[in-house]
């Protein structure tokens, strides 16, 4: 069917084309003070065009699959193509790589249907304790993507992931989270309700937060929300557009020598996505050695500005367009959390981040707040809670004052999603109560 509908896009036009294919069939069952709010299964079906004259180009997209629809599609496309000045390249030829090829997972779709995902959110909700109340959401996703020229060039791929969320709130006001994400096995449902109760327990009562250079224990969570940052700086485009940390020193170290990253598609617990927004094979790519850049994402476009191939991290979204890695893996190191916080006379241990955004692109300069769990550590042991505290850091400084990671990793959510350690960081600023 897929293959289809693009040939018959492809052969509404005389133009070069360029369509996509993408069906998300999306079961979500959403819970509010500890009683399901929604539990619907929504199907989404969305074409997106792109025709090529020369160095001209030009986009539209319908959740109208239609012969009408696919027509009038077309026809926007082509008018608006009349329109659109020259731009720096024309269309790139379909990658002829073989790409791998893999059945989607059944076993997510088995365990996450309608009635178990509120058979699920029942048993965790179960597991609370008077005064304590959850709100979350348990979902399901199938992804279909398919990608082709109408002629020869053509990819598929239909895979599951689930993904969970929940806050546990005392009367009190005292929260504790838990959350996780797969694509491959079962994740435990009714673990992370226990873990974000057991949170939101020993979080009564915060006292004031220290201010200025903290020693920081982070979890998985945490940490992966600033490597983030970091990784998704590590793209041609933002080098070229002068916004990347990464311009002028790729090659060069600049985080510590303990510190490893890398885009690999291949790990069974990631994204089984084998090729990017323009059909080219994705490729394991090493982003950070031992601190030292070693490799950006590229897109068709930046890539032949550069004289250099397609790493396979194109991307096509409403709010940007270019190459982002996706998969990414952060190489473990082997202490272990308990240890990590035993190892700390003073410090703090921060469950999640929240509202983190740039301060500066440049020097890698994060703001944000703790949130659903940050603690005093005292003396090697976790004492009592703070309250919520705003950090300002250059990510630069942070990842070179990184003086343990964990041999355990977590795979957190994302722009796709992350398998990241815990960390602890001396010399962490935060900078004012929030």
């Amino acid at each position: 069917m897929a293959k289809a509908i693009i040939a018959k896009v492809a052969a509404y036009t005389s133009y070069q084309a360029m369509v996509t294919l993408t069906v998300n069939k999306q079961g979500t069952t959403r819970f509010a003070n500890s009683e399901i709010s929604q539990n619907v299964t929504i199907t989404d079906e969305r074409v997106s065009l792109t025709l090529y004259n020369g160095k001209k180009q030009a986009t539209c997209a319908t959740n109208d699959l239609s012969d009408t629809g696919l027509k009038t599609l077309v026809a926007n496309v082509e008018a608006l193509l009349q329109f659109v000045p020259d731009g720096e390249y024309g269309v790139f030829p379909f990658s002829q790589e073989a790409v791998v090829d893999r059945e989607p997972n059944q076993t997510l779709a088995n365990a996450f249907g309608i009635k178990e995902r509120a058979e699920l959110i029942k048993q965790g909700v179960a597991t609370l304790e008077s005064g304590y109340t959850a709100s979350g959401a348990l979902v399901l996703t199938n992804t279909v993507i398919a990608i082709g020229d109408g002629k020869d060039g053509f990819r598929y791929v239909d895979y599951y992931d689930v993904a969970f969320n929940t806050v546990v709130s005392h009367t009190s006001g005292a929260d504790g989270a838990g959350e996780c994400v797969s694509y491959t096995n079962v994740p435990d449902i009714v673990a992370c309700f226990k873990k974000a109760q057991a949170t939101a327990k020993v979080a009564l009562n915060p006292v004031e937060p220290p201010l200025g250079a903290v020693t920081v224990v982070l979890s998985p969570t945490a940490f992966g929300d600033l490597v983030s940052f970091a990784t998704n700086m590590l793209n041609a485009k933002s080098v070229d557009d002068g916004v990347s940390f990464a311009r002028g020193k790729i090659g060069e170290k600049v985080f510590g020598t303990n510190l490893t990253i890398c885009d690999d598609f291949t790990n069974p617990q990631l994204m089984p996505l084998p090729f990017d927004a323009e059909g080219t094979p994705r490729t394991v790519l090493s982003l950070v050695d031992k601190g030292v850049i070693n490799a950006i994402a590229y897109d068709n476009k930046r890539a032949a500005k550069h004289g250099a191939k397609s790493t396979g991290h194109a991307i096509t979204a409403r709010w940007y367009s270019g190459a982002i890695p996706t998969n990414v893996v952060v190489q473990g190191g082997e202490a272990s959390l308990e240890e990590m916080i035993a190892s700390t006379q003073n410090g703090v241990y921060i469950n999640e981040f929240h509202y983190t955004n740039f301060v500066n692109a440049r020097n890698l300069q994060v703001t944000g707040l703790t949130r659903n769990g940050t603690f005093l550590i005292e003396d090697g042991k976790i004492t009592k809670p703070i309250s919520t505290v705003r950090f300002t850091e250059s990510l630069l400084d942070a990842f070179n004052n990184i003086t343990a990671i964990s041999k355990e990793r977590e795979l957190v959510s994302g722009f796709g999603a992350a398998l990241v350690p815990a960390v602890k960081i001396e010399n962490f600023h935060f900078t004012s109560k929030a």
